[in-house]
């Protein structure tokens, strides 16, 4: 057990360009709560999110999951000392930061395992850092905005919502990665994120908004 233990630490800080995330963790993804949302994938909020989800694909968090893909990202492989012929998708302990809900309920499915064939199809969907992977699983919260438009933010929370911060961040974009360039957060939203636009509604959020 302790050999195991050990082998698991050692390929998350040796295997990759980026930590896995709080939480993403195997038991997690075998044994979910009974109520923990699930994930949806981007392409669900690009319905009413149009305007975001456009100018998110022009990013680089969008295209995450390429940066680990084999002779990709070359200048960041070089200042890391990382190979850059490598393929990284396989790498349990770079993936976690390149994905969306990685090891999550309807987030990208697990490396190192067989797949199922929904998982097959979904993981696709998943690649790159999007939208829940800021705002939080939507399986619960994006319907409920979409038939309550003037939605307060305390409900959204209830249902899974978690709001884009410097913490949020910081989960991956810290010094255990061996590709973190340090960064002023208030400087990358609205930049390297996407678009944020002016609120319609007042949602009663303590977080600012584009023209509000």
């Amino acid at each position: 057990m302790r050999i195991a233990l050990l082998a698991a630490v050692a390929a998350a800080a040796l295997g990759g360009i980026a930590f896995r995330r709080p939480g993403a963790s195997a038991e997690a993804a075998v044994c979910p709560r009974a109520d923990e949302p699930k994930y949806v994938g981007s392409k669900t909020c690009q319905k009413c999110h149009f305007k975001e989800y456009s100018s998110w694909q022009k990013t680089k968090m969008a295209q995450a999951f390429t940066s680990l893909q084999p002779n990709q990202a070359l200048e960041a492989r070089k200042k890391a000392n990382l190979d850059p012929a490598k393929d990284y998708t396989k790498e349990a302990g770079c993936i976690a930061c390149h994905v969306t809900g990685y090891g999550k309920p309807g987030g990208y499915p697990e490396v190192g395992k067989e797949w199922t064939e929904e998982e097959k199809l979904r993981a696709p969907l998943m690649q790159g850092v999007g939208c829940e992977s800021c705002h939080g699983p939507g399986e619960k919260y994006s319907p409920y905005k979409k038939d309550n438009k003037e939605y307060k933010w305390a409900e959204l929370v209830k249902l899974g919502a978690v709001h884009a911060d410097a913490k949020n961040c910081q989960s991956c974009h810290n010094d255990k990665s061996p590709t973190y360039v340090a960064f002023n957060f208030a400087e990358k939203i609205g930049k390297d994120t996407h678009e944020v636009p002016k609120l319609k509604f007042n949602h009663d959020c303590d977080h600012p908004h584009g023209g509000k």
